[in-house]
This record gives structure tokens, C-alpha cells and sequence, in this order.
């Protein structure tokens, strides 16, 4: 069975390891993103991942990695503020001159929808919207099976939207600010999204406001694609359909009567490992 070795390349961590053709992450591994100051000092980390990970079974190399992709040169070409080293990068055309194994890149959020569309809460969906929610926002748009990336590889952008109050939409709604907002009513823990939808009371004014916030992203883009389902992903896709709902039921109240009901809000299914299985999906499904 042939296996593709997975690398994620995050502004605070680098995952890596190896997937089978069936979507099985038979090994796991992380590093921090920090600890490459160069860019030639990734290149060769990126190298080295490759020659502790290949095998007989070897197919290919796929990379996620945060920022927008060229897909056809394989560099991040902007978008990488996180982590700035990364830009102009050969990535792809190093990893296939050091290997000779076939290379993909992608954009982190479209390998979040594409690991969802083989693997995940998008099978069998021919079109859907995928959002991460973390730091910031991210979105990518699948149609027919495949990332619509726009022109310049940079559509589906939905943390760039502007809202009401006049701040970028992933300002205000990103699990970033929400975790924010929990320090300041006192809580100063890691997770605070669990125990509020559990009910806590401290944080209910916060959580229906923080929810609303997210929902009136949602719409947005409801309005202009239509996409059916939304799926969305980054940590707090790991609080399930409580979450999901939440945002569901918001959502509803926001709409215009004629778009209510026709959107499906769930939660991502494959965690921290999403990346890694949307970067080795395009292989798979040549």
C-alpha cells in the first residue's frame, strides 16, 4: 500500500509524519516553528523529515503550510506575518530536487477542507465551506471536489472580512479573542470554551455575544456562495456538535427568512491531524 509522508508547517509548530493511501496516520511528530530562524535551516530540517520518514512505500511528499500558495512554483508567495521566513521559499522545488519524490503545497486552511472532503465531515459533499477558527481565521471554499483558490491563490479568505464595528471579522471572532475576553472576566486557563457551553455563568453574556460574532461571519458568506454545509475546524472543532449547534442556532436568527434552514453547521472530524491528510489528498485522489 502506497504511503505519502505529511508535513504541516504552522507559525508555532511543524507536524510531520506518515499517512497511508486510505487516510491512516501511521506516525505523528512535531517540532517547534521557532526553532528555524532561516530559511535554509527549514529546507533542511524539511530534508531531514524526509530521509527519517521514507520507505519503500514512499509515493510522494504533501505540505500544508500557513500563508498563500503559488501551487504551481510550491512557495508561499504572502499572508505568512506568523512566521515571515517561510516567504519565497522553494519548498516544493527543493524537497524534489533533494528527493526525487513528486511534491504538492497547499495552503494550511484549503488542506484543513480537502483532509474534511476525503476523510472527514465533507465526504460525500460536493460543495462546502471549511473555517478554522484559531488565532485568526481561515476559509477555504470546496466545489465539486476541489479548492476554488480564485486568480491569485488567495480566495476564501474570510478573516479579511470587515464587520459592523469596524474591525476585521477574525479580530473579533477568532478563538484568539474569545480566550482573551474569558482572561479578563478572571479565568486564566488554557480552555474556557468547554465550560462555557456547559453553561457556566460567568461566561454567558461573552459566549452568546462571541457566538454571534461568528454567526455574522457565517452569513456572509452564505449570501454570497450558497455553500449548503459549513464545516468548521481548528481547535475548537474538538467541543463537537454543542458548539456547531450554538452557531447554528444564531445563525438562524440573523439570516433573512428567505436563507434560514438551508445551512448545515458541523464540526471538523479529524483534529490535529487534519493538515497532514488534506496535504497528501491530492495524490490520493489522482
Amino acid at each position: 500500500m502506497k504511503q505519502y509522508i505529511a508535513i504541516d508547517i504552522g507559525g508555532t509548530n511543524i507536524k510531520y509524519g506518515v499517512v497511508s493511501q486510505n487516510g491512516e496516520v501511521l506516525s505523528n511528530l512535531e517540532k517547534e516553528t521557532s526553532a528555524f530562524a532561516k530559511g535554509e535551516e527549514l529546507l533542511k530540517f524539511l530534508a531531514d523529515i524526509v530521509a527519517l520518514l521514507r520507505n519503500d512505500e514512499t509515493a510522494g511528499i504533501g505540505v500544508a503550510t500557513l500563508g498563500a500558495v503559488d501551487e504551481e512554483s510550491g512557495c508561499v508567495i504572502g499572508m505568512c506575518d506568523n512566521y515571515p521566513v517561510i516567504k519565497g521559499l522553494p519548498l516544493a522545488g527543493y524537497l524534489k530536487e533533494k528527493t526525487g519524490l513528486p511534491v504538492s503545497v497547499m495552503n494550511d486552511v484549503n488542506t484543513t477542507a480537502l483532509g474534511e472532503a476525503g476523510f472527514g465531515a465533507g465526504r460525500g459533499l460536493s460543495t462546502f465551506f471549511c473555517m478554522t477558527l484559531g488565532t485568526g481565521i481561515g476559509g477555504a471554499y470546496v466545489h465539486n471536489g476541489e479548492v476554488i483558490s480564485g486568480i491569485h491563490g488567495i480566495a476564501g479568505e474570510i478573516g479579511y472580512l470587515w464587520s459592523g464595528q469596524g474591525e476585521r471579522y477574525e479580530n473579533l471572532a477568532s478563538a484568539k479573542r474569545f480566550s482573551e475576553e474569558c482572561r479578563r472576566l478572571g479565568n486564566h486557563e488554557e480552555k474556557a470554551l468547554l465550560p462555557a457551553l456547559n453553561g457556566d455563568p460567568v461566561y454567558a453574556e461573552l459566549l452568546e455575544r462571541w457566538i454571534r460574532d461568528v454567526a455574522l461571519g457565517i452569513a456572509d458568506v452564505i449570501y454570497i456562495l450558497d455553500p449548503g454545509t459549513f464545516i468548521i475546524g481548528g481547535a475548537v472543532s474538538e467541543t463537537g456538535k454543542p458548539f456547531t449547534d450554538r452557531i447554528e442556532k444564531s445563525l438562524e436568527e440573523i439570516l433573512y427568512p428567505d436563507f434560514r434552514g438551508k445551512t448545515r453547521i458541523l464540526p471538523a472530524e479529524n483534529g490535529n491531524v487534519s493538515n497532514m491528510l488534506g496535504a497528501i489528498y491530492p495524490f490520493i485522489k489522482q
